[in-house]
């Protein structure tokens, strides 16, 4: 295992380079050594194991988890942090920058038949979209260890019948046992966001507890769009009053009731019954 990098104020690498975090990229720099830290406990590279980060922005993390012994693969989209990553860690041999969007990336191509570990600090502003793409990409994954808002944090652990529980749980849990890992406080990232963060494990299961049909994300959708609605109601809109009721008595649910007390099972269960001709 290789040691890690001296550490370094990633501010102080931002002006080295002469650059200001972009509002249009969302920017927020982690310059929490106790969080980066926590961040590499959690992913815990094997020695030589690939690791692919999503937005490694100034190489804070990619230093720590090559320092740990991981061979990283960095996907960025901004041009200049391309430049100073290659700057500061282009001489590693284990160290590769791929310019692209860490919404879009092809990790089964990454991957290349393997499952492969992921890390991210994630722009908040596409968190959704990427997190979904993590969910296409689960067969891929080994374990991925990402930074969040609090609020998606919430959501993404939440349980049936609580405020946060909603589509994105629905659709992440189905794939992933997902695993609180650090409280992170705005304090810890340049310029300080208006949000509080945190740090969560998704680690795929062996067995998906459902396996994403149209008909379950019809399902899902209507469930959670118009969560105050009967499941009668709210599935109706979406299928037809008719096939619904005919849907939900087959799957042996209470059509009386609502979408969002409904566990992942029972939700695949209603799919299943609108699929069956």
């Amino acid at each position: 295992m290789s040691s890690a990098p001296e550490w370094e104020d990633p501010r102080k690498v931002l002006a080295r380079h002469g650059l200001a975090p972009k509002k249009a990229f969302s920017q927020n720099f982690l310059v929490s050594r106790h969080v980066v830290d926590g961040i590499v406990r959690a992913i815990a590279p094997r020695d030589g194991e690939r690791v692919i980060e999503l937005g490694p922005g100034l190489g804070t993390l990619t230093g720590a988890l090559l320092g740990a012994g991981a061979r990283v693969v960095a996907i960025e989209k901004d041009r200049e942090m391309i430049a100073v990553l290659r700057a500061e860690l282009g001489s590693n041999e284990r160290f590769e920058v791929i310019e692209g969007d860490a919404a879009a990336v092809d990790l089964a191509t990454l991957a290349g038949g393997e499952r492969i570990a992921l890390a991210g600090n994630l722009p908040y502003a596409i968190t959704g979209g990427i997190v979904r793409n993590l969910c296409e990409h689960a067969a891929s994954l080994s374990r991925a260890v990402i930074m969040v808002q609090k609020e998606v944090r919430d959501r993404l652990i939440a349980k049936p019948d609580t405020n946060d529980y909603g589509a994105l749980t629905v659709f992440v849990q189905a794939r992933f046992d997902v695993k609180p890992v650090l409280k992170v406080p705005a304090g810890s990232f340049h310029p300080p966001p208006k949000v509080e963060s945190a740090v969560v494990m998704l680690v795929p299961r062996d067995v998906p507890r459902a396996e994403e049909t149209d008909a379950f994300r019809t399902v899902v959708r209507a469930a959670f769009q118009a969560r105050r609605k009967t499941l009668r109601n709210a599935l109706g809109q979406a299928v037809g009053v008719e096939r619904a009721e005919r849907a939900l008595a087959a799957a042996g649910i209470d059509p009386k009731r609502r979408g969002e007390t409904l566990s992942i099972e029972e939700l695949a269960k209603v799919g299943e019954a609108i699929e069956a001709p």
